[in-house]
């Protein structure tokens, strides 16, 4: 009797904390919903893509790269991406996205890349544990053409408000500005990781510092957003998932500044669909501008 008394004093602690926990509810969502839409959007600002024409480096050479990239600004309607189209979300965060590279000359001729963004806060969003590892190679050169690949994978993720942000919260509830009832700022989780195949073109120029060229990428993603939002009523708890392909085309140039920086200028574009209840104007599409600067060592 005693042992019977006792599970059930341990069962029945337990429940305030079952009763307490939230509950996640997942939601699968086409890749041209509004929703769909702004994970690829996300997704496309971060992706691994290439900063130079992959040329054979000495075995244990040292490549040391940092790269900036814009996020382009989307208007008010085009940030309607909740319940289908019809609810606001701060999607404008950092106006860029950074990263650092450390490139280094690997067997038969080919490049292993490691790719890092620092977690640092901007604007409520806060990249967490993004690495990527590439493996590049030239697989082909003649006196006008060169042509390259590079294999690319990404994980990690990074939090933002974004279901309530500061601008939100700061408005009365349940008004226009915060229809939801937002009491506190969200922590909002994306995830970004990615894997895709790079085909690089190089045309020859008279000039040997310039170097121009192109690129094609396609990738997989499979982005999800875990929000987690404090409303005055109720905690917001939802996983919401797509998957698709994005397919990038890039134009850069690499200027050689000495025997050892490099200076990188190049854009990068990626179309994207989406199916929404009312025209929002702006451009749907991801076209950033890129620079950077490398050291070889």
């Amino acid at each position: 009797m005693k042992r019977l008394l006792f599970i059930l004093i341990i069962f029945f602690s337990f429940l305030p904390n079952l009763k307490s926990s939230p509950t996640i509810a997942t939601q699968d969502v086409d890749f041209d919903s509004p929703e769909g839409w702004g994970m690829a959007y996300m997704s496309a600002a971060s992706l691994s893509l290439s900063d130079s024409f992959p040329e054979s480096v000495n075995f244990g050479e040292f490549i040391f790269s940092a790269e900036i990239s814009t996020i382009p600004e989307l208007n008010s309607k085009q940030q309607k991406i909740g319940f289908g189209g019809l609810k606001y979300e701060d999607l404008n965060k950092s106006p860029v996205f950074g990263k650092g590279k450390i490139k280094m000359g690997f067997y038969l001729d080919s490049i292993l890349e490691f790719s890092f963004t620092p977690s640092i806060k901007i604007k409520g969003a806060k990249p967490n544990n993004l690495y990527g590892v590439a493996l590049s190679k030239e697989l082909l050169k003649n006196d006008s053409l060169s042509l390259g690949a590079r294999i690319f994978s990404k994980s990690g993720n990074a939090i933002a408000d974004v279901t309530c942000s500061k601008k939100v919260v700061s408005q009365p509830l349940y008004t226009a500005g915060n229809p939801s009832g937002c009491i506190k700022t969200s922590k909002d989780r994306i995830d970004l990781g990615h894997q895709g195949l790079e085909i690089i073109l190089k045309p020859e120029y008279k000039n040997p510092k310039i170097e121009p060229w192109i690129s094609f990428a396609t990738t997989t993603i499979e982005p999800s957003v875990r929000i987690d939002a404090q409303l005055e009523l109720t905690r917001e708890i939802a996983l919401v998932e797509t998957k698709g392909t994005l397919n990038t085309f890039s134009l850069g140039m690499n200027y050689s500044l000495s025997d050892e920086w490099i200076l990188f200028l190049g854009t990068s574009y990626t179309p994207l669909d989406v199916n929404r209840p009312n025209p929002a104007g702006g451009e749907d599409n991801f076209w950033n501008f890129r620079i950077g600067v490398s050291l070889v060592r």
